[in-house]
């Protein structure tokens, strides 16, 4: 089934976020110890902070730090373990972040009586091939789960414009990235339903590969889990479209749609003797895709756009995740902006850091005169050169 989930209202721009109150959180400190091609290295941010260097010096590396203190992973290695340094067992990172009531300037920096201070460290350890992870806030052991609660990050780099190409699972990993930012209960009942997909997937395959006979009763338990925890997924994305496809979109308009997969139990009746036959689940949030189109034409993004169209669109929609979250988490997020400059023209930069006046944001450049006057020439930038 395809949903439109609302009629296009406007509600928000990015540059009202002000409307919403809640936190402002600012890194101010960064230290990493073999962390990939580094040893130790230690940064200082501003509001608005420029990372300049070549190609393979390690710009990227410093945004990839930062976003593993928001989300407890990696956004480039496919094993976390990658990013210890060769040679070495451990990789730690650290992090000083300091929060205060949105609204408030001139204390996004230290020194303001009303600020909090939170120090954030992630350590990924080898032990005998096997690899360990432990968080830390301010000192205490944190599971994962909790960790992310604790700083809010929104990514953009150039590889995000294939979220519009690539396939289905990789849109869903998107959706749920933001969601499980956003909300602690939606983190909850995606371990759970994972957890009794993988089970009852490997009941299925067991049954198509001969092991084992089909009895009904075998699934009810996990049927039950998929059913429920599945309904919850399945309003919490729901609810992220409605947000998408109701919110002003300064930079580039579409409409996302979202083709949900509806796990119930009639489904799972209708589809099991398919299911046996194919050894995993055929229905479910896990099959759900979300779909890019033209707001007038309703011709897909995919097919009519061109790879302009198509930069837009997502750097829009990075836009509406830092709103979505900040509404979410009364957090504001800090925006991550790898090779910004290589992706959209001088226009569509101008229009971006127009609508992010309040925003602490980290980018990375290869050159700077790529780096337009305005933003050279705002209060409180610095540059960190490589």
């Amino acid at each position: 089934m395809c949903y439109y989930l609302g009629n296009p209202i406007f509600i928000l721009a990015l540059s009202g976020v002000e409307g919403f109150g809640g936190i402002d959180m600012v890194l101010k400190k960064l230290k990493f110890i073999n962390f990939r091609n580094h040893r130790l290295r230690q940064f200082d941010f501003s509001q608005t902070t420029i990372i300049i260097g070549p190609n393979t010096v390690g710009k990227t590396n410093i945004l990839e730090a930062i976003y593993i203190l928001s989300r407890g992973k990696s956004f480039r290695a496919e094993h976390d373990k990658d990013t210890i340094r060769e040679g070495t067992e451990f990789a730690q990172i650290e992090a000083d972040i300091f929060s205060h009531p949105r609204g408030e300037k001139n204390l996004h920096l230290g020194g303001g009586q009303t600020e909090d201070r939170i120090k954030l460290k992630v350590i990924f350890s080898l032990q005998k091939g096997y690899l360990s992870k432990k968080f830390l806030v301010n000192g205490v052991a944190r599971r994962q789960y909790d960790f992310t609660s604790n700083f809010v990050s929104v990514l953009f780099t150039p590889h995000d414009i294939e979220l519009i190409t690539s396939s289905p699972s990789s849109r869903r990993r998107y959706i749920d990235s933001v969601l499980y930012q956003a909300d602690k209960r939606y983190r909850t009942a995606l371990s759970t339903y994972e957890k009794a997909l993988k089970r009852r997937n490997r009941m299925l395959y067991d049954i198509k590969e001969g092991r084992k006979q089909y009895k009904s009763s075998d699934f009810e338990y996990f049927n039950k889990i998929l059913i429920e925890q599945g309904s919850m997924l399945a309003s919490k994305r729901e609810e992220l479209v409605n947000f998408v496809n109701e919110s002003i979109k300064n930079i580039f308009d579409f409409t996302l749609f979202y083709d949900k997969s509806e796990m119930s139990e009639a489904r799972l009746m209708k589809y099991h003797f398919e299911e046996q036959k194919a050894g995993v689940t055929l229905v479910g949030p896990q099959r759900d895709d979300f779909k890019f189109y033209f707001p007038r034409t309703e011709k897909p993004i995919q097919e009519f756009g061109s790879r302009g169209e198509e930069r837009l669109t997502i750097f829009q929609l990075k836009v509406l995740e830092v709103n979505y979250l900040l509404r979410a988490t009364s957090h504001t997020p800090v925006l991550l902006l790898d090779d910004i400059f290589s992706e959209l023209d001088d226009t569509n930069i101008h229009k971006v850091f127009d609508l992010l006046p309040d925003q602490q944001t980290i980018l990375t450049t290869t050159h700077r005169e790529f780096l337009p006057k305005k933003i050279l020439n705002k209060q409180d930038v610095s540059t960190i050169e490589l």
